[in-house]
């Protein structure tokens, strides 16, 4: 009870930060502005926006069959249906509570294949080891590709606002004689404490390293490296061709590259990580990118962000609703007939 309550509230907390951010984005927009977003919308071409919500439905179909060749050599051959619809209701879980859709799709796993929760954990863990590793060689692709444009988004989103807020710290003697009393008593309590807290650090840095080893050595064990590999290129193209499909949508951004997209890609994968579905966050991050360093209007911007996230939490809310229906549907008949053999060798 106590852990489901402490769920229920980081949930809130989140979400309360994803709310805060929409706010922060629209609260300053005027009515003119507010009228030629809505325009911008209205003149998009749907027809993109359409297409990259089914290439986004692929690549979750793809991930359902790369989680069908980590579950092989565990000895468990699901449907490719069952794994799909698990993944998907994974994905509706993680909007509801953070975390909560590796928990749920390996817990459907098990009911209806009959795949042991831990093994299809164990199997959940590698995929997401591997996300991360593909995550960060994405964003070191694209900081090759790229150099200039994304020092220039590490400039403008973290050490010029970080600038400006020391030179109004500077100015505020008080406040800077708290500050400089606060951080000597850190640094005298920190050389007090220092090999508790060195040894802490320590413990979990080896444990976080030891997890992500271990979820990746399981990969290793897959029968088809080869698919598995394939499978895992084709998932990441996809995320990335979803977003540079819906910049043909708007005039403005439909020359933008596939790099571009790689960009928005990286950085709005950590959006979706920090607050449930990316609410808020993804579009405050994506507006930013595109107005500071690519140079495209606020309006054009503001009518992509929020177009994809959009679409996305549509394509999640009704493939993981649909999926919730088909499931004990389409597995009935199975059901029925391991009911049948139990009871005729009873």
């Amino acid at each position: 009870m106590k852990k489901q309550l402490l769920s229920i509230l980081k949930f809130l907390f989140f979400l309360s930060i994803g709310v805060l951010l929409i706010w922060l984005a629209v609260k300053d927009k005027t009515d003119a502005e507010l009228t030629n977003i809505k325009g911008a919308l209205q003149q998009a071409n749907y027809f993109w926006i359409l297409l990259s919500i089914l290439i986004s439905g692929l690549s979750h179909f793809f991930r359902a069959l790369r989680w069908k060749i980590l579950l092989a050599p565990l000895g468990h051959k699901p449907k490719t249906s069952n794994t799909f619809f698990a993944v998907m209701v994974g994905y509706l879980a993680n909007l509801a509570l953070p975390r909560l859709g590796e928990v749920s799709r390996c817990g459907l796993l098990t009911q209806y294949e009959k795949v042991p929760f831990v093994q299809g954990f164990g199997s959940v863990i590698a995929e997401r080891a591997l996300d991360v590793v593909c995550v960060i060689l994405l964003f070191f692709m694209t900081l090759a590709l790229e150099f200039e444009k994304i020092s220039g988004i590490a400039n403008d989103m973290i050490f010029t606002p970080l600038s400006f807020k020391l030179q109004g710290i500077m100015q505020k003697p008080v406040l800077m004689i708290i500050l400089v009393s606060s951080l000597f008593l850190l640094i005298a309590a920190f050389l007090y404490f220092r090999k508790k807290i060195m040894g802490l650090m320590s413990e979990k840095i080896r444990g976080f390293i030891k997890g992500l080893w271990e979820g990746l050595l399981s990969v290793k064990k897959v029968n088809k490296p080869v698919m598995f590999i394939v499978h895992t290129i084709i998932i990441w193209l996809m995320y990335i061709l979803q977003v540079y499909v819906c910049f043909l949508a708007f005039e403005e951004l439909s020359g933008l590259s596939f790099v571009v997209a790689m960009v928005i890609t990286v950085f709005g994968s950590v959006a979706v990580v920090v607050v449930p579905g990316g609410t808020g966050m993804y579009q405050l991050i994506v507006i930013q990118i595109l107005t500071t360093v690519y140079f495209i209007s606020q309006t054009s911007s503001f009518a992509f962000a929020w177009s994809v996230w959009v679409s996305q939490i549509v394509l999640i809310l009704i493939a993981g609703l649909l999926s919730l229906i088909l499931l004990p549907v389409l597995n009935r008949s199975s059901a029925e007939e391991a009911e049948l053999s139990d009871i005729k060798s009873n």
